[in-house]
């Protein structure tokens, strides 16, 4: 079955003023062609000691950051939320989770005066319904209202106990609320995954949740899972949900990576990675009464496993870079534009970056498209956002920088922008982001070193803001979360 499973922030250094009033129009502008890169670093401002101790498999990474998501104000677009996982375990994800906000395009950030109760490390209690040893595949939207909402999937360390939370913050991200349940299972046969949470622009108050629930019966001689969608509604600016399974699939298969996007007439999407024993594909369903009821999938493209299939190394030093990326969509807002990234995989076992656009609210979609710049080797976790004017911006990691010394691996970030014609390759400008970096430093996981299964990526008016992790030089701070700011 699929079951997937720093912007730190320094108590010296955190507080850079953030803005009370809309900033100047310039804040956040990047030179055309550049990018402006911010290191906001530090040491876990978590509580000393308070995760589990190592042993039986387990290793912890201090002061690591990894998988930042990020979020922008529907209505005040200077205004930004981020949250990421803090003091990564090489399984079952982080002991806590790190948000923090922007006021000024993403020039500085303010970590939030207290942090959503996804763990017991981040004050997680039986009491607030956080009482649980890890945090992993956040997630955070922000309403028409400015409320901000963040997802967990919070878990046992072994995984025998899951569950699905979501946190509110009335002011944006600065402060959270204590955290609600939208599904626990106890039983281990049971396994929740991969949340996200988006709030629908053009309805007030309605936020939605969508992830993956494996229900696995089988036996030592038969196999019988299946792994369907199920999805939580909130009508009241997400203070109160409703949940229920909402897409089905046949047994012995299932998806994960669910991501939904709201479009202006109602419609809603669902984009996804479905997997059986013997094929995978990303895929796209449609739904027009709320998310009741689902289409077929309109895009179903045959894509590569998502589980146990790692990023080609360039040095075959057998330390590769973990592979679980998985779709994204980004909507342009007010039409029926809509644009789908995934990773694909070449007959060389490279992987790259697929794009596919739908001009009809995804009830077709273009023939795939790479619109990757890596002249060689694999480009790796695709991310993907688009403006109002509809520049479409996606950012990746590649290896091209690497050298022959097996004991590193140089990694870059990148940028492809596209105004028009994104349907061709051709289309697409390359700008560099960061880097290298050696990402042999960053934590090793057991499906190999985790440079991200995602990050963040939004468009702020004529730039693009990404949040994203890179490695650092410093031994005792190996990992930190960067915030970059560039141009369409």
């Amino acid at each position: 079955m699929i079951r997937h499973s720093r912007l730190s922030l320094p108590a010296a250094a955190i507080l850079l003023a953030c803005a009370a009033a809309q900033p100047a129009a310039a804040a956040g502008a990047a030179p055309a062609g550049s990018a402006t890169v911010r290191t906001v670093s530090g040491l876990s401002p978590l509580p000393a000691g308070c995760g589990l101790p190592p042993g039986d498999g387990y290793t912890l990474n201090p002061n690591a950051e990894v998988l930042p998501v990020l979020a922008r104000d529907p209505n005040r677009p200077w205004h930004l939320v981020t949250v990421f996982q803090q003091d990564r375990w090489n399984r079952y994800g982080s002991n806590g989770a790190v948000t923090a906000v922007s006021d000024d395009y993403g020039r500085t950030w303010q970590r939030s005066a207290n942090l959503p109760a996804f763990s017991r490390c981040n004050g997680g209690t039986a009491a607030n319904g956080g009482d649980y040893d890890v945090t992993t595949d956040h997630w955070v939207t922000v309403t028409p209202s400015g409320a901000a909402v963040a997802a967990s999937f919070s878990l046992s360390r072994t995984g025998e106990v899951t569950a699905i939370l979501v946190a509110r913050s009335a002011d944006g991200g600065r402060h959270w609320d204590a955290p609600v349940t939208l599904q626990r299972d106890d039983n281990p046969r049971f396994f929740n995954d991969r949340p996200t949470v988006t709030a629908d622009p053009y309805r007030p108050g309605v936020v939605y949740a969508v992830w993956d629930r494996v229900d696995n019966q089988s036996t030592d001689t038969e196999e019988n899972w299946v792994q369907p969608i199920y999805l939580a509604k909130s009508t009241d600016d997400g203070r109160t949900w409703t949940t229920s399974k909402v897409y089905d699939v046949p047994r012995n298969s299932g998806v994960i990576g669910t991501q939904l996007v709201p479009l202006a007439d109602g419609t809603l999407l669902i984009g996804m990675h479905h997997e059986t024993d013997t094929e995978a594909a990303t895929q796209v369903i449609r739904s027009t009464d709320g998310g009741r009821t689902w289409s077929a999938p309109t895009l179903n493209v045959p894509a590569p496993f998502a589980v146990g299939v790692t990023i080609p190394d360039p040095d075959n030093s057998g330390d590769p870079v973990r592979n679980a990326s998985l779709p994204l969509l980004a909507a342009q807002p007010g039409t029926q534009v809509v644009h789908a990234v995934w990773q694909s995989q070449a007959a060389d076992g490279t992987f790259h970056v697929a794009y596919s656009r739908s001009t009809d609210g995804g009830r077709n979609w273009s023939g795939p498209a790479r619109v990757d710049r890596t002249p060689s080797g694999s480009a790796a976790v695709p991310v993907v956002a688009v403006s109002q004017t509809g520049t479409v911006a996606v950012t990746y990691y590649d290896f091209r920088n690497n050298t022959p010394d097996p004991v590193t691996l140089p990694t870059d970030l990148w940028a492809v922008t596209c105004a028009k014609d994104c349907t061709q390759p051709g289309a697409w400008r390359e700008q560099h982001i960061e880097g290298p970096f050696d990402a042999r430093r960053v934590p090793a996981t057991s499906a190999g070193r985790l440079v991200g299964d995602y990050s963040g990526l939004v468009s702020t008016g004529g730039n693009f803001v990404a949040v994203y992790g890179a490695a650092t030089t410093d031994a005792a701070n190996p990992v930190d979360i960067h915030s970059a700011t560039f141009s369409g």
